[in-house]
């Protein structure tokens, strides 16, 4: 009568499953080393506990400090690439001027708000997409829940805005140029043009941390989703390749 009672495989919510999983390395160090050495392992422990306000933290502080040390060399090099835009050509006469001196010498004030609307705006975004591919992989087939797939991405996302952003900010500092820097297909184009519309599509969809970050979206919603390889990847690619070619096309329209 127990046995009749107890669930089948296919009845056991993505929490049972997880439950009776490893959950060996299950601290935030320890899921920081499985983001790179075992990142099964890391899905299995965040299906069990998402704690996604850890990741979402480490970004917004190493994201807020990355554009603290480098205001002053994104800021020029912006207003250069809007130099001849479609916006700057609608700015009164002066005012690109008076903008590229603040931007060469950005204000304490102007430090504080661009460095901490950096940290928001990467937060808020992997807010977004944690509902858009949450979405998707439910309309897939996908037996998880919204928090779980903040979990999924929020410690995906480590990898391109904390591995890869502190790879990148002692070659920014050297070089004191952030369009420069490049760990993907971009770096192909040898100098680097910010105002060439190739450099940014191979910048959105050339980037190796981009890939692996996707990579491990990928094992994240088949592992705590219980999905085919094949549905998670379509739920993650395909949205995430829709939502990457809304800034990239504001970007080539105001160029």
């Amino acid at each position: 009568m127990n046995d009749m009672l107890e669930p089948t495989p296919d009845e056991e919510s993505p929490e049972m499953i997880a439950a009776d999983g490893p959950r060996v390395n299950d601290h935030f160090l320890g899921r920081l080393v499985d983001l790179v050495a075992q990142p099964s392992r890391l899905m299995e422990n965040v299906g069990f506990a998402p704690r996604w306000w850890q990741a979402g933290l480490l970004v917004f502080v190493v994201i807020a400090a990355f554009s603290w040390l480098t205001v002053h060399i994104s800021g020029p090099e912006q207003m250069e690439m809007m130099r001849d835009s479609r916006f700057t050509q609608l700015m009164p006469a002066g005012e690109w001027e008076r903008a590229y001196a603040d931007a060469m010498d950005p204000s304490m004030a102007k430090r504080i708000t661009q460095s901490l609307g950096a940290g928001i705006s990467t937060w808020v975004m992997m807010m977004v997409l944690s509902l858009v591919l949450g979405f998707f992989a439910k309309m897939s087939g996908g037996q998880g829940k919204m928090k779980q797939s903040m979990g999924i991405v929020h410690w995906a996302s480590i990898i391109p805005f904390v591995i890869m952003v502190l790879i990148k900010l002692p070659l920014v500092l050297i070089t004191e140029s952030v369009f420069s820097v490049n760990l993907g297909l971009a770096a192909l184009l040898g100098d680097t043009d910010p105002t060439n519309p190739l450099y940014h599509i191979l910048a959105t969809y050339g980037d190796f941390s981009n890939w692996w970050g996707l990579f491990v979206l990928v094992i994240g919603y088949r592992t705590v989703y219980r999905m085919t390889t094949a549905a998670a990847a379509v739920s993650v690619l395909l949205p995430w390749a829709l939502l990457a070619a809304i800034p990239l096309a504001i970007t080539l329209v105001m160029m």
